[in-house]
C-alpha cells in the first residue's frame, strides 16, 4: 500500500475561471469577479490538504470484483481514494462571502480543479510504477458508490483520513477510482 499526504497540488486559475463562468451562466467575467476568482484561489490553496492511498492489486486478488470498463487483457488493477481534506469547507464556513457573492462557486471549482489534480498526480504515480513492470495503465474508472465499502476495506482508505457515512465518503471533495494495468505491446523491431 502507498500513502502519501500533504503534496502539493497547482490549482489552474484559467480552468477554475473557465468554470466559474459556466456556473454564473456569463460569457465574460468583470474584472472584480476576476480578482475575486484570483484571491480565492490563493487563498484556499493553502486550505488544501490532499492525499492518496492506493494498492495494487494482481488478476484475481482483489477482494471484490469490479471490472467495469475493463480492457481485454488486464494483469492488474490499482485501486485509490484521494481527497483534498475538509479544511477547505472549514475554510468557507468561517465566511462564506469572503470573495463576493461568487464566494460559493469558486471554492467548488477551487475543490473540483484540487481533486482532478490530485487524481492526475496519483496516476502519473501509478504509471510509472506500471511502466517498470512493462505494463500500462487504462484510464481511471470511477468505482461506483455500491462498492466504496469493499474498497475502503481493501485500501484502508482510514488511513487518510477519509469515512464511509450512509454510502458516501466524507470529506465532500473525495474520490474512489482504480486503474487497469495491460501488458506494454513489444514493438516490432525491422
Amino acid at each position: 500500500m502507498k500513502k502519501i499526504k500533504k503534496f502539493k497540488v497547482n490549482l489552474r486559475v484559467r480552468e477554475i475561471m473557465r468554470v466559474i463562468k459556466k456556473l454564473t451562466n456569463s460569457a465574460e467575467l468583470t474584472p472584480e469577479i476576476e480578482e475575486a476568482v484570483q484571491r480565492g484561489c490563493h487563498f484556499y490553496s493553502k486550505a488544501l490538504i490532499p492525499a492518496v492511498v492506493c494498492e495494487t492489486f494482481a488478476k484475481g486478488f482483489l477482494p471484490f470484483i469490479y471490472e467495469k470498463d475493463a480492457p481485454a487483457k488486464w494483469v492488474a488493477q490499482s485501486v485509490f481514494f484521494v481527497t483534498i481534506g475538509s479544511e477547505l469547507e472549514r475554510e468557507y464556513k468561517k465566511n462564506e462571502e469572503a470573495f463576493g457573492q461568487h464566494t460559493s462557486k469558486i471554492v467548488s471549482a477551487v475543490a473540483v480543479d484540487a481533486l482532478d489534480q490530485a487524481k492526475n498526480f496519483i496516476a502519473r504515480l501509478i504509471a510509472q510504477e506500471a511502466q517498470d513492470e512493462s505494463c500500462e495503465l487504462s484510464r481511471a474508472a470511477d468505482i461506483e458508490p455500491d462498492f466504496y465499502e469493499a474498497a475502503f476495506n481493501a485500501v484502508c482508505a482510514g488511513k487518510i483520513d477519509i469515512t464511509l457515512q450512509d454510502g458516501k465518503l466524507i470529506p465532500q471533495y473525495s474520490s474512489c477510482g482504480l486503474f487497469y494495468w495491460t501488458p506494454s505491446k513489444k514493438k516490432n523491431k525491422k
